[in-house]
């Protein structure tokens, strides 16, 4: 991956993270997930990043509102669509 520029502020710190320090950890064909240090505070997180979204940064504000997805949920349900969890077809 040549030279990745993250967009947004740090949530602890609320510092640009456009001099944030990334490091790719694994890559699968088009997607990547990477290691972002905070440049002002030292925070670290993960990122996934696709590459057939440029210009589309996964945000702080994306992972906050799907861990708060994650956490109201009580059974699989909660999570998906009626039709994401059909299984009829499934071999």
């Amino acid at each position: 991956m040549d030279d990745v520029r993250i967009a947004g502020n740090c949530s602890d710190c609320r510092g640009s993270l456009s001099r944030a320090l990334v490091r790719e950890i694994r890559h699968y064909q088009k997607t990547h997930l990477l290691e972002v240090t905070c440049g002002v505070c030292g925070r670290t997180f993960l990122v996934v990043e696709e590459e057939q979204r440029p210009g589309h940064a996964l945000q702080i504000e994306d992972v906050m509102l799907a861990s708060a997805g994650l956490a109201s949920a009580q059974v699989l349900s909660d999570l998906f669509a009626k039709g994401d969890l059909d299984l009829s077809d499934a071999a």
